[in-house]
């Protein structure tokens, strides 16, 4: 059956919400709670009692879109194929597996929805148990005549709904292909389904995949535009600063000349004091930047004393003493901070090592943990797989001594050994035995059968073998596989 059909998907809605407008304030849904539709969709809104079809033309903000309480987005393909299987029974042990295909197409979506029409397997289902005669197109007939109970079922579903068509709610389905299948076809059908679904598993991986790659290539395309967005905002932010500095150089320009302007109109008024700066220069140049020198050349002009001029070069000096203690006290403190800056980058290497083999260690436990749990399941499954043979096997050699003795039962009720040497109690006692032995070899499974089972699957035939020689039951088959109760000389012999 096509997924989600005819029902693709379903929302219920609460009050709508309120969004400011330009003059009032109106009732609205937003864009994301109306779902989107393909080409072949329709919406459906329950409002109150009223069912609404829409076929994407409502906006959110329309009455019908703000007063529902649920939406639902039906499939209007036409000819949609829907494959129902049931079980008729055959002449022999098996059934006859029908597979139908009915082609649907929604004519009233409105319907649809309100009748809540999501599986139409089911529905399409019980109206093919209801076909009258449909059971019995096979009881008759073996498991190999699948092709003759396909014709008359064929036949009969034309007939039917010929007479009586398909009726479903908001739905009309055509009766198409017929298909009976008998177990082996049935499955290798399974199995045909199973590799298909595994298939459509794997294409939809690969393309989640796919998109999750077109996803992260998106993703990288947008950081690599934010990237150049903020390089071009660099550019023009340097170009910004290029103009700034020009700004700041034609300024200092102006305002250089300006100076010059101003030193040219005062340059007559500094020829008086000529005399003076020349004087103060030779001193400068004498003296220089030296304090000593200059306490030297006021003690010799008479502004200081002498007792100020020692009390000056005692301060000078001490101050020179400390600069230098204060010097070497800086060193040995940056001395001391490299030390300890590389003893806590020991102690964080010598942390990190001791970490990472923790680490390790832990992954090694865990690594053997697992390792050990596998062994353990794996073990229990192969021991659950060998007693699940083993009672198989028990099974199906019950079952097989137990037609034997229906079988000899029915041969000695008919008097088909009357006319025979051999006494019918010591063949019934045979049986007897046989069963007897046959279940207690079954409570007593040899290790080495299981083994056998597991490997080959040779231990069940090898029983049938020996307990056809050895268990005393001889009954002769034909060469069809069916029990050889006697010919017409049989009958003749015994009068019938």
């Amino acid at each position: 059956m096509a997924e989600k059909y005819p029902l693709v998907e379903q929302r219920e809605y609460g009050r709508a919400g309120r969004r400011a407008g330009l003059l009032s304030r109106r009732m609205t849904r937003t864009d994301d709670e109306l779902p989107r539709l393909a080409a072949h969709h329709v919406r459906v809104f329950r409002v109150g009692v009223e069912y609404v079809e829409d076929h994407g033309q409502l906006r959110p903000d329309d009455p019908t879109v703000v007063d529902a309480g649920s939406v639902t987005v039906v499939d209007r393909r036409v000819e949609v194929p829907v494959v129902v299987e049931t079980r008729i029974p055959s002449a022999e042990a098996g059934d006859f597996t029908v597979r139908t295909t009915f082609y649907c197409t929604v004519t009233d979506p409105c319907t649809v929805v309100r009748d809540g029409v999501t599986d139409v397997e089911a529905l399409l289902l019980g109206h093919l148990r209801s076909v009258p005669g449909l059971v019995e197109d096979g009881s008759d007939r073996p498991i190999v005549d699948s092709l003759v109970v396909r014709d008359r079922i064929d036949a009969r579903l034309t007939a039917y709904h010929e007479m009586r068509p398909t009726t479903l709610s908001g739905l009309r389905a055509r009766h198409g292909i017929v298909e009976v299948l008998t177990p082996r076809e049935l499955a290798d059908a399974l199995a045909k389904e199973d590799d298909d679904r595994r298939k459509l598993a794997w294409t939809r991986d690969r393309e989640e995949r796919e998109q999750e790659a077109a996803l992260r290539r998106a993703l990288l395309e947008t950081e690599l535009e934010i990237k150049r967005e903020e390089l071009r905002n660099t550019s023009a932010l340097h170009k910004e600063r290029n103009r700034q500095e020009e700004e700041r150089q034609r300024s200092r320009f102006e305002h250089d000349t300006d100076a010059e302007r101003q030193e040219h109109d005062l340059f007559q008024q500094g020829r008086r004091n000529r005399f003076t700066r020349a004087e103060l220069a030779e001193d400068f140049q004498l003296i220089g930047a030296d304090p000593s020198a200059a306490d030297f050349q006021a003690w010799r002009t008479g502004d200081i004393t002498s007792d100020e001029l020692a009390q000056r070069l005692d301060r000078r000096r001490q101050a020179d003493r400390e600069a230098a203690v204060e010097r070497r006290s800086v060193d040995r403190e940056d001395e001391r901070w490299k030390v300890e800056r590389d003893d806590r980058r020991e102690a964080l290497t010598r942390a990190e090592e001791r970490e990472d083999k923790a680490d390790q260690r832990r992954e090694e436990t865990h690594r053997w943990e697992l390792g050990h749990e596998d062994g353990l399941r794996r073990r229990q499954e192969e021991r659950a797989d060998t007693e699940r043979l083993q009672r198989d096997e028990r099974d199906w050699s019950n079952d097989v001594l137990a037609v034997k003795a229906d079988l000899s039962r029915r041969a000695i009720d008919r008097g088909l050994f009357d006319s025979t040497i051999r006494d019918a109690g010591d063949f019934i006692n045979g049986v007897g035995d046989v069963l007897y032995k046959q279940r207690a070899d079954a409570r007593e499974v040899p290790e080495e059968d299981a083994q056998g089972e597991l490997e080959g699957g040779s231990a069940p035939a090898e029983r049938e073998k020996r307990t056809g020689r050895d268990g005393g039951v001889d009954i002769d088959y034909d060469d069809n596989g069916d029990l050889d109760l006697g010919g017409t000389d049989s009958e003749a012999s015994l009068g019938h």
